[in-house]
């Protein structure tokens, strides 16, 4: 006697299957899809505060530039890039008084909790620095 399974058994049988697949890598394929957005969002923070420290540092060193021109050519880049809670300091404090041929630090820091869609909220708040050093011209 041939005992055979009729095509539809099979293919409920199948679409149990599948559902349960499903159920098992769901969760692995968001962590993925989060974490993606996560280290994305960190490459974007770290770029735009290298952006910020440099244009900074380029208003700082010219002659005849002040503090609180390159402060705020380092926040103009900050506010177009949308980065949230950052400081800007720079070494000479006074760029001004700086002698010609002397060194400008700038270092822009921002903290990841307040520029992180997802996680950043979550884990342990970190502060991502960057400092641009060039010479006074």
């Amino acid at each position: 006697m041939n005992q055979t399974i009729p095509y539809r058994a099979k293919r409920r049988d199948r679409q149990g299957a599948a559902v349960v697949e499903f159920a098992v890598c769901l969760p692995v394929l968001m962590l993925l899809i989060l974490g993606s957005i996560e280290a994305t969002s960190a490459v974007f923070l770290k770029q735009a505060l290298t952006t910020s420290a440099y244009e900074g540092v380029r208003a700082a060193i010219r002659s005849g530039s002040t503090t609180a021109q390159a402060t705020q050519r380092a926040n103009d880049v900050l506010s177009v890039r949308q980065v949230r809670n950052a400081t800007v300091t720079f070494v000479p404090a006074n760029v001004a008084a700086a002698a010609r041929g002397q060194r400008i630090t700038v270092e822009v820091s921002a903290p990841v909790s307040s520029n992180s869609p997802f996680i950043g909220r979550v884990i342990a708040d970190q502060v991502v620095r960057v400092r641009s050093v060039m010479v006074k011209e």
